[in-house]
This record gives C-alpha cells, structure tokens and sequence, in this order.
C-alpha cells in the first residue's frame, strides 16, 4: 500500500462517503462523475481494497471503507486547521479570534479590553460572537484560537482552563405559586415544563433542565432557538428556566419573577479553550490573562 496518497483523495472519498452516491458527490465537488470514479479508483488502488460498495442506489462504505472514513476525517480536519494557524503567522496575519456565545459577550468584551489595554504592542485581540452549537468546532478548525464555553460542552481535540463558577437563578412566571421567594429546592420543581432547546446532547439536556446532580422529572415545554425565545416562553407561563447569574441584566423582567437560589442545582461554569495542538505565544498570553482576570473576579463578578 502506498503512504504519499494525495489529501484531495480523502477530500473526495470523504465527499462520496457522505453524499451515499458519486453523483451527488461530484456535484458537491463540482467535478465531473467520471474524473471522480478514477481518483476513487486510484485512493482502491492505493489502498490495495475496495472502498465502496456500488449498488443501483448509491454506495455503501466496506468494512475498510468505514474504518479509513473515520482516520480520513481527522486527517482533512487537522491539516485545514494546521493550515489556517499557519496562515496567522504570516506578515499580514489577522487578529487573535475570541469568541462566545451571545450569553457571555458582555464578559468577552471585557477580557478582550482588557487584554488589549495591557497588551498594546502585541497582536491585538477581537471579540466575535459566534453559535454555541459550532464554537467548538470553529476553534478546532483554527477559525478562532480561543473560545468561552459553557460547559458542558464537546472539548475533543481543545484544552480548556475554568474561569469561573457561577450560581444559577430559577426564571417563573410572575402567576408562579413559588414567585418571590428567596430560596426553593430543585426538588420542589419536579414535573414542571422546561424550555427545549434543538440538537442538545444528553448532558447538555441535564443540564439545562436541572438533573445533572441528581435525577428529576420534567415535562418538555415550547422548542426555543433563542434566548428571547426562551424568555417568551416562561413570560407566556409555559415553562420555566434555569440561567447563570451573570446573565440576569440581559434578561428582561417583565412578568418573570427570579428565585435568587435554587438548591441542589449545579452552577454554570465558564471556561476558556484553545485547540489542544496551538502553539501561539499569542493564546498562551491571552490564556494568562484570561485566567488572571477570572481569579480576581470569582468571588466579586466583576465581568458580570
């Protein structure tokens, strides 16, 4: 078997893996079927078995099909993002790419200020929003160096450090029979309804709706994509919610009551995380920073 397979091949098999047919493959590569049939057949050749399966219906990977699918995809993605790192070194590099999801901008802003201010002579940081359903992958993928996640989340291929660990409050409706109180148990939420937010992992649902500690019945309430969404919701009396501290001011009040404590709920951690395989003096500066900050605010939130 030959070693110097050429990247685009696996770039095609993985295209034709993932499509089930090569000529909605070629489409997506916009090549012609033909050309894509040979370098499939060259990728056999070098590999010395068959890849596919080919049926009248499409095609289905081989036992030696679905094992070179799995090494394939780490290979494509680590090369793009050993690239893209590459490319940050150059003479017009970009600046170091932050990110977090919309609940923690106001805190992003704050690091990335900071950072800024005490670092002026080096390679500026900026701040970017991004969805928390892809910031993880954006980082392995060298799109941004650095990221604030929520955890838990998917930290394959990241190493990550903890920020700060922050309460959680309970949302009601104003019409609650537990709005105004200070203090409630989690257990004395059992079987209320929960906003359901798409594509969660099951720890991300434990989470969310308060059983990561200890199990809980619920009822699933209105799908949200939003965190207005997610507020509508528990305003209408439909659900309640669970969210960190620090996001209170971004919340409107409006016929939502807080309970300031909820106990036997797990807090909200906040970490920072960079691709494992990073060697920028730049991450490691603002990794430093970021974690000096975090110390200094944990106890008096003072990025809240």
């Amino acid at each position: 078997m030959q070693s110097d397979v050429d990247l685009k091949l696996l770039r095609y098999f993985l295209a034709v893996a993932d499509e089930g047919t090569f000529t909605r493959a070629s489409e997506r590569l916009s090549m012609t079927q033909p050309a894509l049939s040979r370098a499939i057949r060259t990728l056999e050749k070098a590999v010395g078995t068959p890849l596919f399966t080919r049926g009248p219906r499409g095609t289905t990977l081989t036992p030696a099909g679905l094992i070179l699918s799995q090494d394939a995809r780490t290979l494509v993605e680590s090369v793009g993002a050993a690239l893209t790192r590459a490319a940050r070194f150059g003479p017009d590099r970009p600046p170091l790419r932050v990110t977090a999801p919309g609940c923690d901008v106001r805190i992003l802003q704050a690091l990335v200020e900071s950072y800024n201010e005490r670092y002026p002579s080096a390679r500026p940081a900026h701040a970017a929003m991004v969805d928390r359903r892809v910031q993880a992958d954006e980082v392995r993928a060298g799109e941004a160096e650095v990221t604030l996640l929520r955890f838990p989340a998917d930290r394959r291929g990241l190493d990550a450090e903890l920020l700060r660990s922050d309460p959680r409050v309970a949302l009601v409706p104003e019409s609650h029979p537990m709005a105004g109180r200070p203090v409630v148990q989690r257990t004395e939420l059992a079987g209320e309804m929960f906003p359901v937010w798409p594509d969660l992992t099951p720890a991300e649902t434990a989470f969310w709706m308060g059983t990561d500690l200890e199990d809980h019945p619920w009822r699933p309430g209105p799908a949200v994509q939003d965190g207005a969404q997610f507020v509508g919701s528990i305003r209408l009396g439909q659900a309640i919610g669970f969210i960190a501290a620090p996001h209170l001011p971004d919340v409107p009040r409006d016929g939502i009551s807080v309970i300031p404590s909820v106990a036997g709920l797990s807090p909200s951690e906040l970490w920072i995380a960079w691709a494992a395989k990073a060697t920028s003096p730049d991450v490691a500066r603002f990794v430093r920073h970021a974690g000096a900050i975090g110390e200094r605010t944990t106890t008096s939130r003072g990025l809240a």
